[in-house]
Formats: structure tokens, sequence, C-alpha cells
């Protein structure tokens, strides 16, 4: 992951629950699979944000690619509503 994209997933984390619906289901996808520790960090992030520290960014990376998956199922699911609207 580059700086930016860990810039922009802290900013997701901290507008959370006020995001995006792909990177507030991505941020929920991720809560929901990290340990209590890993949770309370997370949560130590968003009321003390730093990007920049190794142990944010292993976290943001965590989230970083829940979006993306949230992202890319929501864009599957609105591709195959646009193709039923089409056909009929």
């Amino acid at each position: 992951m580059t700086q930016l994209q860990y810039d922009l997933t802290m900013c997701s984390l901290i507008t959370y629950p006020l995001c995006d619906v792909h990177e507030k289901q991505g941020i929920d996808n991720a809560i929901d699979k990290m340990t209590r520790d890993q949770r309370f960090d997370l949560f130590h992030l968003k009321c003390n944000p730093d990007a920049t520290k190794p142990e944010s960014k292993s976290l943001l990376a965590i989230v970083y690619s829940e979006i993306e998956k949230a992202k890319s199922r929501i864009q599957n699911t609105k591709g195959e509503s646009d193709a039923a609207k089409a056909i009929t």
C-alpha cells in the first residue's frame, strides 16, 4: 500500500459511520474479523490518528483490504442489477 492509501483509509476510519457505504461495510467487516486487542488498537487509532506508525499501518491494511472487498461486491451487485434492467 502507498502512504496515500493509508491516509485515505485513515480518513474513512475517522469519518466512520458517516463515510461511503462501501467504506462503512469494509470497516464493519474488518472489525468483525479482528481480535479483541486489534479492535481496541483500532479504536485507539481512530481517537489518535497516525497513519505512519508501523502498527497503525498493519491495522489500516486490514481495513483497506476489507473496504476494497466491499467495494467490489457492491460494484458486482450493481452491475448485475444494471444488466437485469437492460434485459427487461
